[in-house]
């Protein structure tokens, strides 16, 4: 099994676990082993402010092209 999100792909917080902080668009910045849960984690940067936190698989979900800040559309 390998992680579903690639290094440098951008994603959204996905559930609650954000529910209270900032959401927006996050770069993932390091791909993380897997947990004892069998869930692969990966390390976050937010696009906008820099603030970076570790996540779960489970807990984002990735950027379509019309959503990316970086888009040319």
């Amino acid at each position: 099994m390998s992680h579903k999100y690639a290094l440098g792909q951008l994603v959204h917080p996905a559930g609650t676990r954000f529910a209270d902080r900032t959401n927006g668009v996050y770069e993932i910045v390091r791909l993380m082993p897997e947990s004892s849960n069998g869930e692969f984690g990966y390390r976050i940067r937010h696009t906008t402010n820099g603030t970076e936190r570790a996540v779960g698989e489970s807990e984002i979900r990735a950027v379509s092209a019309e959503q990316s800040p970086f888009s040319t559309h």
